[in-house]
């Protein structure tokens, strides 16, 4: 039986009177279960380990911001996790989808979450073939936000009936959920230097926005869809 993964994770604050942070984002990556990615999770494992990071996750935001838990890591040492990591997603067999809101324009969340339902909804008719193929769909997440498990009951769960599960699932338990974090990171940076509102920590840590172009986002975005 044929199973296609849809991990999601989402990146922003939610509170809409927040105008330092306008842009929430949510992103879908998609994994066909006969590609078998274990090795290369292996292979992450093990090269973080020498790195001198065992811990079960990467969560690539505060990586770049010298956040809990890299208080106390150097920069170069932070890169290399950073690097390693982003190498091991662009070897992935998967695709992805991120849908983007500008809180200033939303009178309330309500109105935030329909905004949302019709992106996803719209992806979703837009490239049935994606889903066709597959007898069953189950989609991971760790009900972190109340308002994204709606979002994707409505959508996906409405769309698919049963023909989909919903998990509950953390980023220390599941790789893929991580990359999810990762692709929210890279989208959500170059929105902001293509908008002249990158942070100095991503200055500091990427250089300019040619090098994170170049090094990083070119080599993700071929996976999108």
């Amino acid at each position: 039986m044929s199973v296609l993964s849809i991990h999601i994770d989402e990146s922003g604050n939610l509170n809409l009177t927040n105008k330092q942070n306008p842009e929430y984002c949510i992103a879908m990556v998609f994994h066909n279960q006969d590609d078998d990615i274990s090795s290369g999770i292996t292979f992450l494992d093990e090269k973080l380990s020498k790195i001198g990071w065992s811990a079960p996750f990467v969560h690539t935001m505060p990586l770049i911001r010298q956040d809990k838990p890299f208080e106390t890591m150097e920069g170069a040492d932070r890169k290399r996790i950073f690097n390693t990591f982003a190498s091991f997603v662009s070897a992935l067999p998967i695709s992805y989808a991120v849908f983007f809101a500008d809180k200033s324009f939303y009178e309330d969340a309500a109105r935030m979450q329909e905004a949302y339902e019709h992106q996803i909804r719209n992806f979703i008719e837009n490239n049935l073939e994606i889903f066709h193929g597959y007898d069953s769909i189950i989609c991971y997440y760790d009900r972190g936000q109340a308002i994204v498990s709606r979002i994707l009951q409505n959508t996906l769960g409405n769309i698919f009936g049963n023909r989909i599960e919903f998990r509950t699932a953390y980023q220390k338990d599941y790789k893929l959920l991580q990359v999810a974090d990762y692709i929210c990171t890279l989208e959500q940076t170059k929105m902001r230097w293509d908008e002249n509102r990158a942070t100095k920590s991503e200055k500091c840590f990427f250089g300019t926005r040619h090098l994170f172009m170049k090094n990083y986002y070119r080599k993700i975005v071929k996976k999108h869809i």
